[in-house]
């Protein structure tokens, strides 16, 4: 699998500067509240698949890659509780706490789940993706940081048993490569819809989001 050309997108003083910026504006003007990542309408399909497939409202829910905890804030009006954004930048983090401040049943941790160590420690039930794998897919060492990311969720963040799921969503994989890449350590249950476009022959997503769930261990006997 090829890997894409490295950008700023991909380098952690790109995002500190701009979730600076976000808090700034902010502080200004407690209605602007920063960027949507992909747009609210792939956010609100995010949140319609959630609604759809998790009945209890107490599961653990965490947003990696939270930036400014814009998607978990639309969880507590549908009752979920249990919800968490992680970010290694810590001005994501100062902007998710102020742009969610009215929101008890969420929290903000700045953990960097690349380095050793961050990754551990709790579990969640649901994980949801939306541009981080594609941000870390954009650094300079993107093929180690793809794989120790993958491992990551497999081995420390997602709960083990048949139903924890992982939600990803990206621009830059297609579903098909999303597929290969994690299928080692995780399997494909169910791919969301989105809006397709040809090019050249070629049909495609204009958003590629799949839902994973930990690889099972075949029954003794089958």
């Amino acid at each position: 699998m090829a890997e894409l050309h490295d950008s700023e997108l991909g380098q952690k003083t790109y995002w500190d500067k701009a979730y600076d910026t976000e808090l700034s504006n902010f502080k200004s003007n407690p209605e602007d509240y920063g960027e949507v990542w992909f747009g609210e309408h792939t956010e609100r399909k995010i949140v319609d698949w959630v609604t759809e497939n998790i009945a209890d409202l107490t599961t653990s829910i965490v947003d990696l890659g939270t930036g400014n905890g814009h998607l978990l804030s639309e969880l507590p009006e549908e009752g979920y509780s249990n919800l968490t954004g992680i970010d290694y930048s810590p001005s994501s983090i100062d902007l998710a706490r102020a742009v969610n401040q009215d929101n008890p049943s969420i929290s903000f941790h700045c953990r960097d789940l690349l380095r050793q160590g961050d990754s551990e420690g709790e579990t969640y039930d649901v994980c949801i993706d939306k541009g981080t794998y594609d941000a870390i897919s954009l650094s300079s060492t993107s093929s180690a940081d793809r794989t120790t990311y993958k491992h990551s969720i497999s081995r420390h963040l997602l709960s083990p048993g048949p139903h924890s799921r992982f939600l990803l969503a990206s621009v830059n994989w297609t579903v098909d490569e999303l597929r290969e890449f994690f299928g080692d350590v995780l399997d494909v249950t169910e791919v969301l819809p989105s809006k397709e476009f040809t090019f050249g022959g070629v049909t495609g997503k204009d958003v590629s989001m799949v839902v994973f769930q930990q690889k099972q261990e075949p029954a003794i006997g089958s």
